[in-house]
């Protein structure tokens, strides 16, 4: 049967990730002879190699802000070559991208439990974090923002603020964390004599914490609280 087929580039640790966190669904990841790709019927009903492309990138975005919420060593992959397969299994490359790979270790991965191989993979806890998120616009965006493995003192701000906005109020309000770590993180993000060039406002405008975070543990704090929301029962706007 024709279909389109992403293929996926990157250090085999993380590319392993994708199957096994989404093994189905309108988009999916698959291993084939080695290789890992992205397929489905959402790519079906797409008109050209291009839009593939651009709802792949799309799809790998949210695969990978996630999987990177269960597993944080993450790297997430790049797209590197759109195929499309003929009824007869050929296949025409028509995009190509490059990304680079590096190695390390993988500790603390989170299992999966499957059924009888006779009967359909069960819904992975990734699939169904995606599935809470889907219809919110501030979680989307916040996932969107995890995406990127770039995270600076604003744009960890501007994660915990969408999840703020999806809430309708503070995240410690929500009782999703303790009033004064939030207020630890916030001071420190707003003070540039601790958070450095990346602060959100100019020197001398606030004042530090007495025990201000750094940005690793900031990291892990807005990771958490995104997680969090999305673990809750009915993670909807209050």
């Amino acid at each position: 049967m024709a279909r389109w087929l992403v293929q996926l580039s990157g250090d085999r640790m993380d590319l392993e990730e994708f199957p096994r966190w989404f093994p189905d669904g309108e988009v999916s990841a698959i291993e084939e002879n080695g290789a890992f790709f992205l397929v489905g019927l959402g790519f079906e009903v797409l008109p050209n190699a291009e839009a593939v492309l651009g709802e792949a990138v799309r799809t790998l975005d949210r695969f990978t802000a996630v999987i990177s919420l269960i597993w944080p060593g993450l790297r997430k992959p790049a797209v590197s070559h759109v195929f499309r397969e003929a009824d007869e299994g050929k296949r025409d490359a028509f995009v190509f991208l490059s990304g680079g790979v590096s190695a390390r270790s993988k500790v603390g991965a989170v299992a999966v439990s499957v059924g009888a191989p006779q009967q359909p993979p069960q819904r992975t806890q990734a699939q169904e974090l995606l599935s809470r998120a889907t219809g919110s616009p501030h979680l989307e965006l916040a996932l969107s923002l995890w995406a990127d493995p770039m995270r600076s003192w604003p744009r960890l701000y501007r994660v915990l603020e969408e999840i703020e906005q999806h809430l309708g109020k503070h995240v410690d309000a929500a009782g999703l964390c303790p009033a004064n770590q939030r207020e630890r993180f916030t001071r420190t993000a707003n003070t540039a004599e601790v958070s450095g060039s990346d602060a959100r406002h100019a020197t001398g405008k606030f004042v530090a914490p007495d025990n201000p975070m750094g940005l690793l543990e900031a990291t892990g704090f807005v990771g958490q609280m995104l997680l969090s929301v999305l673990r809750s029962p009915c993670p909807k706007a209050i």
